[in-house]
């Protein structure tokens, strides 16, 4: 649990918009920049209805990928 607070600390702090989702494809967590670039809190949402087929795509293959992994 410490290491998952640390975490979550670092990402809250970046610039640079940070949006996560689940293998399920539901954004688990935006960091503040993101909700800012957003302009809303996406959480809870599925990630691949607010892109394009050709997004969706290379987020279908990443999220294969990590489903795969151990």
């Amino acid at each position: 649990m410490k290491l998952y607070k640390l975490l979550k600390s670092v990402l809250d702090q970046d610039t640079a918009p940070v949006v996560v989702c689940d293998t399920d494809d539901v954004i688990v967590y935006m960091n503040s920049s993101a909700i800012k670039r957003y302009h809303k809190d996406l959480t809870g949402e599925n990630i691949k209805k607010c892109h394009p087929p050709k997004a969706n795509e290379m987020i279908d293959k990443v999220v294969a990928w990590f489903r795969e992994s151990k």
